[in-house]
């Protein structure tokens, strides 16, 4: 295995020296199981969220996932033969899978693309900038505690928009959940708003170093911040609003020293893949994800 390890590890660095975690499996909890066969090691594991909790918004109930490690000469073959080795494995609850992979390492990934997976999320990167002077725009301003109701309906339609693509799923609980979390969140984290005539039009929340180290994994550059939530309402867009949220987020995060923001989009979002392209980021890990038997999503 440690041969394995070592093999996935060069080949990725070699791809992308940003992608992290890449040298070593997450350690086994209860239920998880690794999976061997020449060449690959995974680790399977499964996620389940309550049905009343904000995670259950922006995933499946339940994810099969496996943390896939692939060395030697032919990865894709490798890499096959693991994926082949989990998805023969029984299952007592139904649900996708969902394998994440280095996005640039792209030797293995015809593996996934011919037994079903698609890509369907990325975890996309900003390298810190040197600080620019750039002159702050009217119509944005940092968030308050009085912001929370129009923060909360610019949330509510950022879910409704990303649910067309098939992995975020609005439920019953998701507008309470959603005010529960901002209440919690926006004092410990940078948040500006938009306003056009006294309405907020438009939002930006990051989560700082020390609320992102859950990801901050995934690369090679520390500190790591997490990009949480960016919505523009529609009646808005196209006249820089996005842009001008974007740039007050990274001219205070470049300030502060972050060596890398990261932070989630759906591949098939036909505004995310390039309106993050022109700020700076790009795909650093992909989720590849195989519709099981259907489920209660």
């Amino acid at each position: 295995m440690l041969d394995v390890l070592a093999g996935h590890a060069a080949r990725v660095r070699a791809a992308d020296p940003l992608a992290g975690g890449q040298d070593r499996l997450p350690k086994p909890g209860l239920g998880e199981q690794l999976v061997e066969v020449p060449g690959a090691v995974g680790l399977a594991s499964m996620d389940r969220s309550g049905l009343d909790t904000l995670n259950a918004t922006w995933g499946p109930l339940v994810v099969h996932r496996l943390h896939a490690r692939v060395g030697g000469p032919d990865p894709e073959a490798a890499l096959g033969a693991l994926l082949d080795a989990w998805t023969a494995a029984p299952r007592r609850e139904p649900g996708p899978l969902a394998v994440l992979w280095p996005s640039r390492d792209t030797a293995a990934v015809r593996a996934l693309a011919v037994r079903g997976f698609a890509p369907t999320v990325t975890v996309a990167a900003r390298p810190r900038r040197p600080p620019a002077g750039q002159a702050t725009d009217p119509r944005v301003r940092p968030a308050t505690a009085d912001d929370l109701d129009g923060i909360a309906r610019l949330y509510e339609a950022l879910v409704a928009y990303d649910a067309q693509f098939g992995w975020v799923t609005p439920r019953p609980s998701t507008p309470a959940r959603i005010r529960e979390h901002l209440t919690g969140t926006l004092p410990r984290s940078w948040a500006w708003v938009a306003e056009h005539d006294g309405t907020v039009t438009g939002v930006v929340i990051v989560d700082p170093p020390p609320r992102s180290r859950w990801i901050a994994s995934m690369v090679t550059r520390m500190p790591a911040a997490y990009l949480g939530v960016m919505y523009a309402d529609p009646a808005v867009r196209g006249r820089g609003v996005g842009a001008a949220l974007a740039a007050a987020a990274h001219a205070r995060l470049d300030a502060w020293g972050v060596a890398t923001t990261l932070l989630h989009h759906a591949v098939a979002n036909p505004l995310s893949g390039p309106f993050w392209a022109r700020q700076g980021y790009r795909p650093v890990h992909t989720q590849w994800v195989r519709q099981g038997r259907p489920s209660a999503r």
